[in-house]
């Protein structure tokens, strides 16, 4: 199947949304609002879905009849394979000439093994996760990172633009889920280091609110940083993004590094370790800046 002659998708065109959480709401909502003509399908039926302007299906695969443009936004892998390979899934009712767009966030090669499911059936797969959370996901200023065959972006700019203020390609299929990777790793490392800055001015007498005026006022600040300083200095630890999945993704990029001969970054192991201990204490649902009650802890030796 040649995508090459495809006309780009614009609104009124047909798009399947798989995955109505706490992200794919917003971001299936906006897609609406723009003109776009949608179905949707969650695995677990909320109140929120039946006010929803568009059809909601039972199975997956009645969701992407004749749909244009199928997207995936899940937890991970596993919920991936699941609405992919399971009972009525997409790949029994893939046609060929439809569009997918995995914006979960799995592994690279779980990308690549999607992609040549999609190829045998002659479907266009992209991988394109997305850095933000949810208020960037209701503003439509979320990044989205690419991977898949460039030379054919132009037929899913329209969608994307609705979505993200940035559309990043980084190469070929897998190439999305690497850099999502390594921008988790960047944000562990920040919040890791944000919160040990707050303990250390605490050992060193410093009034925390004055602390943190100085830091928004530093060459450091940062839109993260404002809101995750608040979330420091309120004790809120409502999610944003969660615990859980800075732990899944630190655990992915992990298992991509030790396939190679790169060395595992120390930063690497110590944030992979903390989460993994705010997890087992059962904070997996809490925003990721739950670390800081964790280091306040260890610090106190409590």
């Amino acid at each position: 199947m040649s995508f090459v002659s495809r006309s780009p998708l614009t609104p009124g065109s047909r798009i399947a949304w798989i995955g109505l959480g706490s992200m794919g709401l917003p971001m299936a909502a906006r897609l609406s609002r723009a003109g776009y003509s949608l179905t949707g399908y969650n695995r677990t039926r909320r109140e929120s879905h039946f006010s929803l302007p568009f059809q909601i299906c039972a199975t997956p695969s009645d969701t992407i009849d004749n749909a244009d443009l199928i997207i995936v936004m899940l937890r991970d892998g596993p919920a991936t394979r699941e609405v992919l390979k399971g009972e009525k899934g997409l790949l029994s009712a893939l046609k060929s000439g439809q569009i997918l767009i995995n914006m979960s966030t799995e592994s690279p090669e779980e990308a690549r093994q999607e992609s040549v499911w999609c190829q045998d059936r002659g479907v266009l797969y992209f991988d394109i996760p997305v850095s933000g959370s949810v208020v960037p996901a209701e503003r439509g200023e979320l990044l989205l990172l690419a991977g898949g065959d460039e030379t054919l972006r132009s037929l899913i700019a329209g969608p994307m633009a609705v979505l993200g203020k940035s559309l990043r390609w980084f190469g070929p299929a897998g190439s999305g889920m690497a850099a999502k990777l390594a921008v988790n790793f960047l944000l562990a490392a920040h919040m890791q280091s944000l919160s040990e800055t707050f303990l250390v001015g605490d050992a060193l007498g410093l009034e925390r609110n004055t602390l943190a005026d100085a830091l928004l006022e530093s060459p450091l600040a940062t839109p993260f940083y404002r809101i995750k300083i608040n979330n420091l200095l309120n004790q809120d630890y409502r999610k944003a993004f969660s615990a859980g999945l800075m732990k899944k993704d630190l655990d992915l990029l992990l298992s991509e590094l030790l396939k190679g001969s790169q060395a595992i970054p120390g930063t690497l192991s110590q944030a992979r370790s903390l989460y993994h201990r705010i997890v087992t204490k059962g904070q997996g649902e809490s925003d990721l800046s739950v670390i800081h009650d964790l280091l306040k802890k260890d610090a106190e030796g409590s």
